[in-house]
């Protein structure tokens, strides 16, 4: 595969479009010489391509999968909902809550086969992992309440801080899409997997961004489909994210085994 970008140099001296033709590795995001984007961000890294092939394939095997999704739903999903309702003007309480029961919802990750309530039951030895994943994303969000609310500091922020607030929120979601797969497949601890995440995403961040997107819509589509949506749309979320990750892992983009923080 050759880079089609154009070399600006040798087409102003030619007088005519001159392209850089320099030989790409066949996973190969960005030429090393122009700069110029391969086709893999609008092909197999694509997100919306992802969200295609995991539908077409997740319409085939769905019935495997809503005993799952009804677990889920009834046992983590409406508890989550409910207690976060009634405690909404609690924030510490709030939290607390979230603290525990949101890692119940994280264990499908580190199913890599079939979603099924016998391998989630098997794979919930991975629930103090995900608890602490848990911890330090809760821990980032009150660090963000803090500085961009004035939250327990009493004193007035500048409005703009809200819309950072919401771009940094946004951002953090978008960097731990691998995440749980990192920390089940190559057996790293939260914090290296959240170092190496972002390091690895660099290139594929939008699409990362896209994905959580996606997941954010269906998941709202199937909540407001009087909840029986979720037994389908939370099955779909979890795939949707594993088989990004697996297009990573393809394209070598974890391949560092002592990752460092270079965004």
């Amino acid at each position: 595969m050759r880079c089609k970008g154009i070399d600006k140099a040798e087409t102003k001296k030619q007088g005519k479009t001159q392209y850089c033709n320099e030989q790409l590795h066949p996973h190969q995001i960005y030429c090393q010489v122009c700069g110029h984007a391969s086709t893999a961000l609008k092909t197999d890294l694509s997100a919306a391509k992802n969200f295609s092939e995991t539908w077409q394939n997740q319409k085939e095997e769905y019935s495997k999968s809503l005993g799952l999704g009804l677990l889920i739903t009834l046992a983590f999903i409406i508890p989550i909902a409910i207690l976060s309702y009634v405690f909404r003007e609690n924030y510490w309480t709030t939290n607390l809550i979230l603290l525990f029961l949101v890692p119940f919802t994280l264990i499908p990750f580190a199913q890599k086969d079939d979603l099924t309530v016998s391998k989630y039951l098997a794979s919930i030895r991975f629930y103090p992992q995900f608890w602490l994943l848990t911890l330090i994303a809760e821990f980032y969000f009150f660090v963000l309440k803090v500085i961009c609310t004035g939250y327990l500091l009493d004193i007035m922020v500048d409005p703009v801080l809200h819309i950072v607030r919401l771009i940094m929120v946004l951002y953090g979601i978008a960097c731990v899409i691998p995440i749980p797969f990192l920390m089940v497949e190559k057996k790293i601890d939260p914090i290296r997997a959240i170092i190496f995440s972002i390091k690895a995403g660099h290139e594929t961040r939008w699409q990362q961004f896209f994905i959580s997107l996606q997941v954010l819509l269906i998941n709202l589509f199937g909540a407001i489909c009087l909840l029986a949506g979720l037994l389908v749309s939370l099955p779909l979320s979890y795939k949707l994210i594993r088989n990004y990750y697996l297009k990573m892992e393809e394209y070598e983009l974890f391949i560092s085994p002592n990752p460092t923080l270079d965004i």
